[in-house]
């Protein structure tokens, strides 16, 4: 299940949307748009996002919707150029309407998937992928390359385990921690990684760390000089490790959003050469 956000996490995001882009400018050379075609092996002169219709549909199952959800997921692919909008109506009444209205791209989120349906061609991205993928590239970007690299992954969930293979599959070196012995074990079997149950050992000895982690961080293991992408909610840093880290890459929303645009996107326009 993905950690579903609550209305005080969301309520400010229209409104920090500039501060996040200016952050992962300064933090990885990358804009938003720029680090979300890189998550997918894109660059952006390789796909036009102009135009591009997003019907963003509030749903109503499980707790409900979110407060200025659908309208956060509207403007966040507005600013990437695509012409979105949310649907007057909720749930099955708001599909036919995004639908009615020729979107291209379809948001809808309920307790358990966070999915960005095209509408050609019937694939979808997901958020649990998307947000894997943008934030490992957010780590990339802020360490210069991931080869080579020792990463600590914390939390072996489903955006842990995604991102553990994306950086195996780059080169990295990556260690693992869980409090479910299990989901490492099975994690383990499946990539090679290495899993360690002593993370205040591993915190203060990793420089690079991807945290996919709900768990509070505490600042006294966190390593001088530490760079972490942290897709992790809520915020989990206290002020010591703020003061210790050189770089947090965090947000509730954006990024991995930015990714499921445009990956839905590429999946019905062709990428320019």
């Amino acid at each position: 299940m993905m950690t579903r956000l609550t209305d005080d996490m969301v309520k400010d995001i229209i409104g920090s949307l500039d501060g996040t882009n200016d952050m992962l400018m300064s933090l990885t050379g990358m804009n938003t748009l720029e680090l979300a075609c890189d998550a997918i092996g894109m660059t952006p002169d390789m796909i036009d996002l102009r135009g591009i219709k997003v019907g963003v549909v509030p749903v109503t199952s499980g707790k409900g919707i979110i407060k200025k959800f659908s309208e956060s997921v509207a403007e966040i692919t507005s600013k990437l150029g695509m012409d979105s909008f949310v649907t007057e109506n909720a749930d099955v009444t708001g599909i036919a309407e995004a639908l009615a209205a020729g979107s291209e791209i379809v948001f809808m989120a309920d307790d358990i998937q966070f999915i960005a349906v095209n509408t050609k061609n019937g694939r979808f991205s997901n958020n649990s992928f998307s947000t894997a993928a943008g934030y490992v590239s957010a780590l990339k970007g802020a360490a210069k390359g991931l080869s080579g690299k020792k990463v600590l992954v914390l939390g072996a969930g489903r955006v842990g385990s995604i991102a553990a293979e994306i950086m195996v599959s780059m080169g990295a070196e990556v260690t693992v921690y869980d409090v479910d012995t299990k989901k490492l074990r099975d994690l383990s079997e499946k990539i090679s990684i290495r899993i360690t149950e002593d993370v205040e050992g591993a915190l203060s000895s990793h420089d690079l760390v991807f945290n996919a982690s709900p768990a509070a961080i505490d600042g006294r293991h966190v390593k001088e000089g530490a760079i972490f992408s942290s897709p992790g909610i809520p915020f989990p840093f206290d002020e010591e490790g703020l003061r210790k880290a050189k770089a947090v890459i965090h947000d509730p929303l954006d990024i991995g959003t930015a990714v499921m645009a445009v990956q839905s996107a590429s999946f019905s326009r062709p990428r320019k050469q």
